[in-house]
This record gives C-alpha cells, structure tokens and sequence, in this order.
C-alpha cells in the first residue's frame, strides 16, 4: 500500500503561472463551469482546455490572430517594403512626405491590411 508520501512524488507538480487579463480569467471560468457540468466524464481543467485548443489550431486561426494584432507601426513598415519592391527605394522622409500629402492614399488603400476610415 501506497503512503501518502509516496502519492504526492508520483504527481506531476510542475505547475506556472499564465497571466490573463481579468475578463479573460472570468470568461475561461464560466466555459469550464459550462462544460464540466456534466458527471459522465472528467473534469476539464484549464491547463487541458489550452492544450487541446494549441494541438488543433489552424494556420488560419493563426492569420487571423496575427491580423488582430497589427498596428499602423507594423503596417506602414510592411507598406514601405512593398512600395519599394513594386516601385524602388525611397528614403524614410520621402515616405513620410509621400505619406503625409497624400500620395499613398490609393497605395494604402488598395495594400493595407487594416481597414481604412472614410472621411
């Protein structure tokens, strides 16, 4: 017979912390208490609930969580490299002259990943 001392060394304690904001936390919560409602399986803990969804996301669930993410900063250094490749080099103050008078507008608009407020 096993003693408890024995139990506790066999368990996998290698546990860290993941931040999360707040909200995120509350909404983790509520879906676990959802799904774990039910007596006929095990319950699903966090740790379960993101490793399943790590081994079954898609390229595409990827692209759109790296679109989410984009800034005008990532985008107009994206936009810079692309004008140059389809037209030359220009100098970062030609770029934000080009920018700033509006030339780039049909540029931006027909390149850009993030949308576009009309006037």
């Amino acid at each position: 017979m096993k003693t408890a001392n024995e139990n506790s060394k066999t368990k996998n304690n290698d546990y860290t912390s993941i931040r999360v904001k707040g909200d995120t936390k509350n909404n983790v919560n509520k879906f676990l208490d959802k799904i774990n409602k039910t007596e006929d399986c095990g319950k699903i803990t966090f740790d379960a609930l993101v490793s399943y969804f790590l081994e079954n996301v898609t390229q595409e669930d990827i692209e759109n969580l790296q679109k989410g993410a984009i800034t005008w900063a990532h985008e107009d250094k994206r936009l810079k490299r692309l004008w140059e490749k389809k037209k030359g080099k220009v100098s970062e103050n030609k770029w934000k002259e080009m920018l700033y008078i509006g030339q780039l507008a049909e540029f931006i608009a027909e390149n850009s990943r993030l949308r576009i407020a009309s006037n």
